[in-house]
């Protein structure tokens, strides 16, 4: 195992979740949510692995779902698992009021991660066992205080994991050009720093 800062785990994760095809501001706000659950002693690594590599497979909430979650009307699963950052983008930006409170989602793809990016709003996932599984039925609630940022703690992570996140970290990478390679690091014949 491998011991990583949560700064560590924040720039590894906003790296990958980028190279999973997710824009840059969600990829901050995966950064985000991987610093809360890797202070939390979950398994923060292979949460982060499961995402990147699953990320393609989830839907993106449609118009018409959100609207009947903002109305309080019951939720309708999409044939794919419902993408929980794009879920919880939605929600942070336009909350649904508070007669729609307690919100029912079904059909959540790794709700661990829904869960991690309410936490620092007035809003909260129920927490059923099931927050660790690949997908479940979530039930999102008012929250009476919102968490501060945790610190001074680590986040242990396997060779292997780390590995396979550092592959789609790699893929934001710009590639080396023949002017660079021979240029070398730095700022080529001049050297002004």
């Amino acid at each position: 195992m491998i011991d990583l800062s949560l700064n560590e785990v924040e720039t590894l994760s906003t790296k990958a979740a980028r190279g999973a095809g997710f824009s840059w501001g969600l990829a901050e706000d995966i950064g985000r949510a991987a610093r809360r659950i890797a202070g939390e002693e979950n398994d923060w690594g292979e949460a982060m692995l499961s995402l990147a590599e699953n990320a393609q497979s989830f839907a993106a909430p449609d118009p018409a779902r959100a609207a009947r979650w903002r109305s309080g009307e019951a939720d309708w699963p999409a044939e794919k698992p419902l993408c929980p950052i794009r879920a919880a983008a939605l929600l942070l930006d336009d909350p649904p009021p508070a007669n729609a409170m307690p919100l029912t989602i079904l059909d959540v793809g790794l709700p661990i991660w829904l869960d991690a990016m309410l936490r620092r709003s007035n809003m909260q996932v129920a927490r059923p066992a099931k927050l660790l599984m690949p997908r479940a039925d979530i039930v999102i609630e008012n929250r009476a205080e919102i968490e501060q940022p945790i610190v001074g703690q680590r986040g242990a992570i396997d060779e292997r994991t780390l590995a396979a996140l550092n592959s789609f970290a790699a893929r934001t990478y710009v590639p080396e050009s023949e002017r660079s390679r021979v240029r070398g690091a730095g700022g080529g014949r001049v050297d002004d720093e």
